[in-house]
């Protein structure tokens, strides 16, 4: 296990640095990647630290080449990446704006790219009889039907979450016969909806880094469209 190398995109506080300590406890070797990465900090800790800005596909690119360089490529990949912006008119979603909303679908292609990237280290000699796996951070919103303000107040999230849905459903299909799995792991309430109070997001890293680990070490693909609770456990569609 020491061997190989687990990539976590989204470095912050909640459920990134609970997904990398879980790993690093598991014996991977870590990369973070975060916008502005506290680079002796993050070092100190054990980690690889990697700057890298989601609006730019080249700096995906490029932060997956100093992580193949440095520590190998990552037989596991976490897309951990959203951002809300409003509307500026709380009762009219197309107020966002077209540059407002190409921010957000703009991190979508930064996940494709990173699936990309990612799939590319799968197939490495290095990962040869690894459970390679992509895990995205998922949300309730590609298929849940929030109350009208929240629906507008998150139309962009809600695009960018729902155009990566359907990208992993379609590479859980597609890559299945390389036995690469893919996940759009979410964290909903007890009957399968939004949280609540959404609060409860913020404090969720460790249930993350549990089902998440879980997620790398099962031997099958389980659920691509992967939904927990905060106690963990899975919610079946």
């Amino acid at each position: 296990m020491s061997s190989l190398t687990a990539f976590v995109i989204g470095a912050g506080t909640n459920v990134g640095m609970h997904v990398a300590a879980a790993f690093k406890a598991k014996g991977y070797r870590v990369a973070l990647a975060s916008r502005n990465p506290d680079v002796d900090a993050l070092k100190k800790e054990g980690y690889f630290p990697v700057a890298l800005d989601v609006q730019n596909i080249g700096s995906v690119q490029g932060a997956f080449a100093a992580v193949n360089k440095e520590l190998g490529p990552p037989s596991v990949v976490v897309f951990n990446v959203a951002s809300v912006e409003p509307p500026p008119a709380s009762d009219d979603p197309l107020s966002l704006g077209v540059k407002g909303l190409a921010k957000h679908v703009d991190m979508s292609l930064a996940m494709f790219a990173a699936a990309q990237e990612a799939v590319t280290g799968f197939r490495a000699a290095a990962n040869k009889g690894a459970k390679c796996t992509f895990i995205a951070t998922g949300n309730p919103l590609p298929w849940a039907v929030p109350p009208l303000p929240l629906m507008v107040a998150t139309v962009g999230l809600n695009i960018q979450k729902t155009i990566e849905w359907r990208i992993l459903d379609i590479c859980t299909a597609a890559y299945a016969k390389e036995k690469f799995r893919f996940y759009f792991a979410t964290l909903v309430a007890e009957d399968g909806g939004i949280l609540d109070p959404l609060s409860d997001f913020f404090t969720s890293g460790p249930q993350h880094a549990q089902v998440y680990l879980d997620l790398i070490t099962r031997e099958e693909q389980a659920d691509w469209d992967y939904r927990f609770t905060l106690d963990a456990k899975q919610v079946k569609k």
